[in-house]
């Protein structure tokens, strides 16, 4: 860990999917909303495991993400999240996996993290990172947070959401049932995109260290007891401190498919080909192809549904990279540098959304953390 103090940055999205554009001004509030609460904690010194806990709880408050309050719900009408908390320092990290009836999943998550942090338990037990189900539930009681109703959890756009894909999928088997045929039976695309992925933040403190953090409440009508990316080690988020002047810090926080980010292990692999690369909008195109589109491990694959947000942090010259890539329809990004006045919202979109054309939108925005006269320089690349 480098000891050279550099300027706090966060950078959260929320979600890569489908934003509609009659709710860009929604989407486009709350991240700016949320980065600028964040922002005032790192100005308050807070840590960088700190600020992104708190930013991703605020978008787990908002209906309008697919994490905590307003989460997809389950083939059985619940809701059941995923989150987990990555710290740069330790390389320690939390997760909760299929958890029901607490508003905030990563708050659970970063307490996991942070228990870790004294040692071991009494006998010399190994603390866990990883909890799902019952047993996260009775961890999150025992350690003081708040159970609420199941119905708490469920906002009207969620509920309304599985009753149409409900009833599609119904109307769907009793089709395939009798061997009728029909162009409205899509197998595989009746939920699509509608409803956004995992959210996630990214940041650096006042001391250089980095973190990451992600939540979800998983694809519609997912079966009880799924556990998606956002809860699985090195596939929703990363983060290591760097470990020399020269050496990048990075942090990860990833989005999309949760079962294909989970096989290639996405969030690691990003993490790697980023660390390993001079060119970081470069590493990001090439993980995204080599490791994702075109992955030995998707074989079958044919829409390959994934976005991420990327942060590398130089401490030899303080530069710092943001790059943003995703082959959904549209993801949602904000940033924060304490150098700005305001945060900076962007909603990318793809230039073609036909199925049959898949395509990656790349971006990054490049800042120089100890220079605030200096412009960040914009990216774009779609491939």
């Amino acid at each position: 860990m480098s000891s050279d103090k550099c300027d706090g940055f966060v950078a959260i999205h929320a979600g890569a999917g489908y934003h509609s554009e009659d709710k860009n001004k929604n989407y486009e509030l709350l991240c700016k909303m949320t980065c600028k609460s964040a922002m005032r904690m790192l100005n308050a010194e807070h840590t960088a495991v700190d600020v992104v806990t708190h930013a991703v709880s605020l978008l787990e408050d908002s209906p309008l993400t697919n994490a905590g309050v307003g989460s997809n719900l389950t083939e059985c009408g619940n809701v059941e999240c995923d989150a987990s908390v990555m710290d740069g320092i330790t390389l320690n990290y939390g997760a909760v996996g299929a958890i029901s009836g607490f508003t905030n999943p990563v708050q659970i998550a970063q307490k996991l993290l942070l228990e870790q942090n004294k040692g071991l338990l009494s006998l010399g037990r190994i603390p866990p990172c990883f909890l799902v189900a019952e047993g996260a539930k009775q961890w999150a009681i025992k350690h003081g947070f708040m159970y609420v109703q199941p119905e708490v959890l469920q906002s009207e756009s969620a509920h309304n959401a599985f009753k149409k894909y409900k009833r599609k999928l119904e109307e769907y088997e009793e089709y395939k049932k009798y061997k009728f045929k029909s162009d409205k039976m899509n197998e595989g695309n009746y939920v699509r995109e509608e409803k956004l992925d995992t959210v996630g933040a990214i940041c650096i403190d006042g001391k250089g260290n980095i973190a990451s953090a992600v939540s979800s409440g998983g694809i519609a009508l997912k079966h009880s007891g799924r556990i998606g990316q956002a809860a699985m080690y090195g596939c929703g988020c990363w983060a290591q401190n760097s470990t020399s002047p020269e050496q990048p810090a990075v942090a990860v926080a990833t989005s999309g498919g949760g079962e294909y980010l989970i096989k290639t292990l996405f969030a690691r692999e990003c993490a790697n080909y980023v660390t390993n690369s001079d060119n970081t909008v470069t590493a990001v195109q090439e993980v995204f192809n080599e490791k994702f589109m075109n992955s030995p491990f998707l074989p079958n694959s044919i829409q390959k549904l994934a976005g991420v947000i990327v942060l590398k942090y130089i401490p030899s010259n303080s530069h710092c990279e943001l790059v943003w890539a995703h082959s959904t329809r549209s993801m949602c990004i904000g940033y924060f540098s304490s150098f700005s006045k305001q945060p900076k919202v962007t909603i990318s979109r793809l230039r073609d959304s036909s199925p049959s054309k898949q395509q990656t939108v790349i971006e990054a925005t490049s800042i120089v953390m100890k220079m605030p006269s200096s412009s960040d320089k914009m990216l774009n690349v779609q491939c």
